[in-house]
C-alpha cells in the first residue's frame, strides 16, 4: 500500500505554491469571465428602462466590442450638451427616479439618504453594480459634449474595460491562491492538486 503525504497550500513551500498557482491557472484560462453575462443584462436594463431608443445589435467582448442603436426619433441621436441632458432627463433619469409620493417612496425611505425621493436608487437597471458604471460613463460623456448616439454606443468599450478588468483578475496570483485556500484543497508537496 503507497501512502501520500497531503497538504493544505499554506503548507506548501513558495516553489511548490507557485506550481500550484500555475496548474490552476492553466487548466481554468478558458473559464468564462465571471459576471460577464450580469453585465450584459445591466446593458440591456439600461435599454429597456430608456425610452426613444432601441439597442439594434452588439458584439461584446474583450475587444472590439461595439453597440449599435436606433431612436426613434432620428435626430434625437444628434443632440448634444443641454438639450441632451434634457433627452436623458425625460427618457431616462426619469423612470429610476424614487417617486416624490406614493407607497413606493415610503417604502424606499428605510434604507437611507440614497432612497430620498427624487434620488437614482443604487443599481438601478438590474442591481448589479456594473449598472453604475454604464450610467456614469453615459451622463459623463454627454456632460463632455458628446452626442448622444456617440455616448451610448461607448457604452460597448465601458464594457470592454470592465471586462478586460474582470479577466485579469480573475487570472491574477491572489484571486487564484484565495480559490485554493478556500476550497481547502489538497496537494502534494511539489504542489499538485490530489
Amino acid at each position: 500500500m503507497k501512502t501520500i503525504s497531503v497538504y493544505q497550500f499554506n503548507e506548501l513551500s513558495a516553489k511548490a505554491q507557485e506550481t500550484a498557482i500555475e496548474n490552476y491557472r492553466n487548466k481554468h484560462y478558458d473559464q468564462e469571465v465571471f459576471w460577464a453575462s450580469e453585465m450584459v443584462d445591466s446593458l440591456k436594463g439600461l435599454f429597456k428602462v430608456c425610452d426613444g431608443i432601441k439597442l439594434k445589435d452588439y458584439s461584446l467582448g474583450d475587444q472590439r466590442s461595439s453597440i449599435d442603436v436606433e431612436f426613434s426619433q432620428d435626430e434625437a441621436g444628434n443632440l448634444s450638451g443641454k438639450r441632451a441632458f434634457a433627452w436623458i432627463e425625460n427618457n431616462l433619469l426619469s423612470n429610476i427616479r424614487i417617486p416624490f409620493y406614493g407607497d413606493k417612496r415610503k417604502e424606499l425611505r428605510k434604507y437611507g439618504r440614497s432612497y430620498y425621493a427624487g434620488n437614482i436608487k443604487p443599481c438601478p437597471f438590474t442591481g448589479y453594480c456594473f449598472d453604475e458604471n454604464l450610467l456614469e460613463s453615459l451622463l459623463n460623456d454627454i456632460k463632455d459634449g458628446t452626442d448622444l448616439k456617440t455616448a451610448f454606443e461607448g457604452l460597448a468599450q465601458v464594457y470592454e474595460k470592465q471586462f478586460n478588468a474582470e479577466q485579469d483578475y480573475q487570472n491574477s496570483d491572489e484571486y487564484i491562491k484565495e480559490q485554493l485556500t478556500d476550497n481547502d484543497y489538497d496537494f502534494t508537496l511539489e504542489g499538485h492538486r490530489i
